[in-house]
């Protein structure tokens, strides 16, 4: 068994060390044993593996965010967004990430709730293999309580009341609900499936080997790398920003589906201008135009998916859902009350 570790590390030590996830040949590496890699007496080896890129954590976390969800194979309907991290690897094995960032998410009562939060976890890290696609789990084993700020309210009734009304520990309503929420969504942990040709999906709680989070987008090219590939669910005056990590030499599909309403309007935008006009969306009650010129902005209707190819430079991006009238070239259409929009949604490389 030892001169088996040896000669897995060596290998993983060129194949590995370049993100937390590993680089596509990464998985390609320790897929020609799974059996070994996936062998329950092996946790201190795949660990020893994982170590190799824990280093990046960091920085795979702060390029994605966290769903919100009311459960697992529903559409989005929120999403906290990673702007500040810092980990640690502790005497136990175990991954410490104490995370600081902003988010919305909508409910019937209040309609948006714009928030900050930060906390810290403790995970139990580890993966298995399905063929040569590895699930890498983080399984929560202990954290500090979240906390988290309201910083708007869109209804200025619940605002008031939500501002009142105090829960038991003293919390403010909205604030005891937004900590309540953070809290059961970490509990849960996450699994992160990549897969060799560099495809990366994310997923609340334990997703077994062979097994995916629920699609956007069913009918996309398997052989192409995928970015992201979702639902979100969009309320009259509502966006979603979709945080994209985009490589050197990329051009990206953007494919949208509608459904609920006629339209919704699509935008990609760079990171830092976004991350200003998330911070906008997240602590003003009225939604804003863009900060800076988007890349892409174009309606996408009702009906047959839409399909976009672009080329743009290596670097960080937001995919804008937007069914507002601030942006892009569509509105809401009257008559329409709180009719939600459904919008699929999927990003492949080229």
């Amino acid at each position: 068994m030892f001169a088996l570790r040896a000669a897995l590390m060596r290998a993983l030590a060129l194949a590995f060390p370049l993100s937390f996830l590993g680089a596509s040949c990464g998985p390609a590496a320790l897929g020609v044993m799974p059996g070994v890699i996936n062998d329950p007496q092996n946790l201190s080896l795949r660990r020893d593996i994982l170590a190799y890129g824990r280093r990046r954590a960091c920085a795979e976390v702060q390029s994605r965010s966290l769903p919100i969800r009311p459960r697992d194979d529903a559409a989005t309907i929120g999403r906290f967004v990673p702007l500040t991290c810092y980990a640690r690897d502790m005497p136990n094995g175990e991954l410490y990430l104490q995370l600081g960032g902003r988010g919305y998410v909508w409910t019937s009562m209040s309609q948006r709730v714009g928030f900050e939060a930060g906390g810290g976890v403790s995970y139990d890290t580890d993966f298995q293999l399905d063929g040569s696609t590895m699930y890498v789990y983080f399984r929560p084993r202990s954290a500090t309580p979240p906390g988290f700020i309201t910083s708007v309210v869109e209804s200025s009734q619940a605002a008031f009341f939500g501002g009142m009304m105090r829960a038991p520990n003293g919390q403010k309503m909205t604030d005891a609900f937004g900590s309540s929420l953070m809290s059961n969504q970490l509990a849960r942990g996450f699994t992160i499936i990549r897969a060799t040709n560099g495809s990366v999906e994310m997923g609340l709680g334990v997703i077994p080997p062979g097994a995916h989070p629920t699609p956007g987008i069913s009918t996309l090219d398997r052989d192409k790398p995928v970015l992201a590939n979702d639902r979100s669910e969009l309320h009259t005056n509502q966006r979603d920003f979709v945080p994209l990590d985009v490589p050197a030499g990329a051009r990206l599909t953007l494919l949208v589906g509608v459904a609920g309403v006629p339209a919704v309007d699509v935008l990609l935008v760079p990171r830092a201008p976004g991350d200003a006009w998330l911070a906008a969306y997240a602590t003003q009650a009225a939604t804003t135009p863009p900060t800076a010129q988007p890349l892409v902005d174009e309606p996408v209707t009702a009906g047959a998916i839409w399909q976009r190819t672009v080329a743009v430079p290596p670097g960080a991006y937001y995919l804008v859902l937007d069914n507002t009238p601030t942006a892009g070239r569509s509105a809401p259409a009257a008559g329409y009350g709180d009719q939600p929009a459904l919008v699929s949604y999927a990003v492949q490389l080229e």
